[in-house]
């Protein structure tokens, strides 16, 4: 009895989702570049944009980035402005191979909700390195883009 309830906790334990899932955890953004239609890498967001990916072990993962150098703003024209320069998803979550795949539930971008997110991943050590798949730009509309993101596993 001892044993299981030993093994109990130390399933249960957040570190062993970790160690099972190496995603599980909180990411902290350290850069963000657009490649839209092959040409060169531009920093959207700045050269030091904001926001956390949190991915739980439930499989619950929650994004928000936002850029650097952000005016606030109440006006339409402003509240545009911001909107273009932030992401913000959420939804489960699946692993598959060195893919993860959100299953958007809730979306800054209206037209992701219901649908499947593919992103390309690899960790070395803290980082956390991301890829979306070529699609439509959100920020360039009439053209494609792919996304690469940078975290760093926030302590």
């Amino acid at each position: 009895m001892r044993f299981m309830l030993l093994l109990f906790f130390a399933v249960s334990s957040p570190a062993f989702a970790q160690e099972s899932n190496p995603l599980v955890g909180t990411w902290k953004i350290i850069s963000s570049e657009s490649i839209i239609e092959n040409e060169a890498p531009q920093h959207t967001l700045g050269l030091h944009p904001k926001g956390y990916l949190i991915i739980t072990q439930e499989g619950r993962l929650m994004i928000m980035i936002t850029a650097d150098n952000r005016k606030a703003g109440m006006g339409d024209a402003e509240r545009a402005a911001l909107h273009k320069t932030m992401a913000a998803v959420s939804g489960k979550v699946r692993v598959e191979d060195k893919d993860f795949i959100i299953s958007v539930d809730v979306s800054w971008n209206e037209s992701w909700n219901g649908t499947e997110q593919r992103r390309h991943f690899k960790i070395e050590g803290d980082k956390l390195f991301i890829e979306t798949e070529p699609g439509p730009s959100p920020v360039f509309p009439g053209k494609t883009s792919l996304g690469r993101l940078v975290f760093e596993r926030d302590k």
